[in-house]
């Protein structure tokens, strides 16, 4: 359950069960353009995934930080395509859409760690839908 991983302190593994209520910034999933929001420049320029996934179960919330290759492999495409081959994105745009549809439950694999602010903050290992949303 979320609530037992938000009571954990740094440094431990969870595998929870969840559902996907958005994205962190806002994406559209039905919309190829606004996938594009989930990628970033890194200092040498380079395109790379930086977004979060906001879940919950029946316990709580909390949003989970969903970077490189995880997000690859999640929406099954590479950031570089996403910026440089909008056409490529539908597929991934699609994922997405399943993955926040109602009734879609997931499984995933999260990391606590403790920021340099001294935050606690979730990354995603790993995750897959268990069941397709209701539609």
């Amino acid at each position: 359950m979320i609530e037992e991983c938000l009571q954990k302190n740094a440094n431990g593994t969870f595998t929870v069960q969840f559902e996907v209520s958005h994205t962190i910034p806002a994406c559209n999933p039905t919309s190829i353009d606004t996938i594009q929001v989930l990628c970033t420049k890194k200092r040498d320029g380079t395109p790379s995934y930086r977004f979060a996934l906001h879940i919950k179960d029946a316990s709580s919330e909390m949003d989970v930080i969903c970077i490189g290759q995880v997000a690859e492999e999640l929406l099954g495409i590479t950031a570089r395509d996403i910026t440089e081959r909008p056409e490529n994105c539908k597929a991934a745009a699609e994922l997405l859409n399943d993955l926040m549809s109602p009734g879609s439950v997931c499984e995933g694999k999260i990391r606590s760690i403790l920021g340099k602010d001294g935050k606690l903050y979730f990354i995603l290992k790993s995750m897959f839908c268990i069941t397709a949303g209701i539609v």
